[in-house]
C-alpha cells in the first residue's frame, strides 16, 4: 500500500521533538474521528495534545502537512505490523497462507478504519502519494519464496515473479476501494471473502 507523507516544517531529530511530534499526531487522529474534519483546527489540535499553536507551526506549516504526516504514519504502522505478522507464517498450505495474509491484513485496517476513513474522504489527508520503494525488494522477496517452497500448489503457468509484485497492490487497492466506498465489508466479511476468491483462482485455479 501506498504512504502518504506530510512536510514537517521541521524535521524532528532529539528525542523531545519525535516526542511532540508524536503527541500532535496522536491529538490530530483523536479529533478528526471525535470531532471531524471542519472542527480538526490546528488550533483545536494543539489544544487536544496539551501543546501550544507556536509549537505545532514548528513542525507543521497547517492541518494539511499535519494530515498528511498522521496519514503518512497510519499507512507505515499498518504496513510495519502486517509484513512483520507474515513473515513469521510457518506450516500453512497455500490456501493457509492466502486466507491468514488477508486476515491480517484487514484486520489491521479495520482496527483504525474510522480514521482511515475520515483521511480519504479530505482531499487534504492525501498529499503526494510515495511509494516506499526501498521496501520492496524485501516484501516481494518473502512473496517470492513462499510461492517457491509452495510452488506444486500453485496453478500452472503462475508467474511466480509477477505475482509477487502485483499481489500486494492488488490488495492495496482494494482496502482502499473498501474503505472509501463499501466499509462494511470489513465487518461483514464480504471483503475478506472476495479477495480470498480472487486469489485463490489467481494462484491456484481454483477457490
Amino acid at each position: 500500500m501506498p504512504t502518504n507523507t506530510g512536510h514537517h516544517r521541521k524535521k524532528p531529530r532529539q528525542a523531545r521533538s519525535v516526542a511532540t511530534v508524536g503527541i500532535l499526531l496522536d491529538a490530530a487522529a483523536l479529533v478528526l474521528v471525535d470531532e471531524g474534519y471542519e472542527r480538526a483546527t490546528t488550533n483545536r489540535i494543539a489544544e487536544r495534545a496539551g501543546v501550544s499553536i507556536g509549537s505545532l507551526y514548528q513542525y507543521f506549516p497547517n492541518r494539511d502537512a499535519l494530515f498528511g504526516a498522521l496519514h503518512g504514519r497510519t499507512e507505515a504502522q499498518m504496513s510495519e505490523n502486517i509484513w512483520q505478522t507474515i513473515s513469521g507464517f510457518e506450516g500453512l498450505d497455500l490456501r493457509g497462507f492466502v486466507r491468514s495474509g488477508l486476515n491480517t491484513a484487514i484486520s489491521q485496517h479495520a482496527r483504525v478504519l474510522p480514521l482511515l476513513k475520515v483521511l480519504m474522504e479530505t482531499a487534504s489527508g492525501r498529499p503526494p502519494v510515495q511509494w516506499p520503494f526501498d521496501r520492496f525488494p524485501q516484501r516481494q522477496g518473502l512473496l517470492r519464496g513462499m510461492f517457491d517452497s509452495h510452488a506444486d500448489e500453485l496453478r500452472p503457468g503462475f508467474n511466480r515473479e509477477a505475482g509477487s509484485f502485483f499481489i500486494p497492490r492488488m490488495v492495496g487497492s482494494a482496502l482502499d476501494a473498501a474503505i472509501a466506498f463499501r466499509p462494511d465489508a470489513f465487518a461483514n466479511g464480504e471483503l475478506e471473502q472476495e479477495l480470498d476468491t480472487m486469489l485463490s483462482y489467481y494462484l491456484i485455479g481454483e477457490r
